[in-house]
C-alpha cells in the first residue's frame, strides 16, 4: 500500500498531519496499542497525539516509521510533479502499460519488501 499525505499549503498544521496518520493507522487495521508497540511508545502517547496534543517531532517520526512511511520534504514548485508521479504508481509518462511493461519505480522499490 502506498500512502501519500500532502499538507495543505495554505494552512499547514499539526492537526491535518495527525488526522492523516490516524487514517493510515486505521487503514492498516492497527489499534493505538499496535502502533504504540511498533513505535516503541506508550499507548497513551498515541491516544494523546490523536486527541490533539502536540507531539515531539522525534515521537511523530517514530509513529511515521512504524506505519511503514517516510517523510519526504518537497519544494513547493515540485509538489504537483512528485504527487502525480506517486499517484501514477511510479510510472513515467509514456511508459507502456500491461504485463510486458517494465516495472515502475514503486514496484522496484517494493521488491525487497516482498522477499
Amino acid at each position: 500500500m502506498l500512502n501519500f499525505i500532502s499538507i495543505n499549503d495554505e494552512k499547514p498544521n499539526m492537526t491535518s498531519l495527525i488526522d492523516e496518520l490516524q487514517g493510515v493507522r486505521t487503514q492498516l487495521g492497527m489499534t493505538q496499542a499496535d502502533l504504540a508497540h511498533a513505535a516503541g511508545v506508550n499507548r497513551m502517547t498515541v491516544s494523546r497525539i490523536e486527541a490533539g496534543y502536540d507531539p515531539r517531532l522525534s515521537t511523530l517520526n517514530e509513529l511515521i516509521r512504524a506505519l511503514g512511511m517516510d517523510v519526504l520534504l518537497v519544494p513547493k514548485e515540485l509538489k504537483q510533479e512528485v504527487k502525480g508521479f506517486i499517484q501514477s504508481g511510479g510510472r513515467v509518462i509514456g511508459q507502456a502499460p500491461g504485463i510486458d511493461a517494465p516495472k515502475s519505480v514503486v514496484e522496484l522499490l517494493a521488491e525487497p519488501l516482498r522477499k
